[in-house]
């Protein structure tokens, strides 16, 4: 027990020789909190009823054969699960809107 009691004295008389902190002396490590970074680009809101008017033009431009939502969602932008949600609510209270198919809809006048 001496023995090591006289190896753990020099490793302390060593370590202040060369300043190495000791692991007793500061308890740790200071602990720090980092915070998630906010986005940069910040999107703004349509107005209200924006994408109603970007749907009905573009099934205006469609004509009689109609687009799908897959079409849709590339010529205006949107992401499809919107425009999906959209249609089946918002969409089936409009009157001229149809739905022709699976996922296909026209504007009838």
């Amino acid at each position: 027990m001496t023995q090591i009691q006289e190896i753990d004295r020099r490793m302390v008389q060593l370590q202040s020789e060369f300043g190495v902190p000791s692991l007793s002396a500061g308890g740790g490590a200071p602990v720090t909190v980092s915070r998630a970074r906010r986005s940069q680009g910040h999107r703004r809101r349509t107005k209200r009823g924006a994408l109603k008017e970007k749907i009905v033009q573009a099934l205006r431009s469609a004509g009689r054969k109609g687009a799908t939502i897959r079409e849709l969602s590339r010529k205006l932008g949107a992401p499809s699960a919107n425009l999906y949600v959209w249609f089946n609510g918002t969409g089936k209270k409009i009157r001229g809107i149809k739905k022709i198919g699976v996922a296909k809809y026209r504007l009838t006048s």
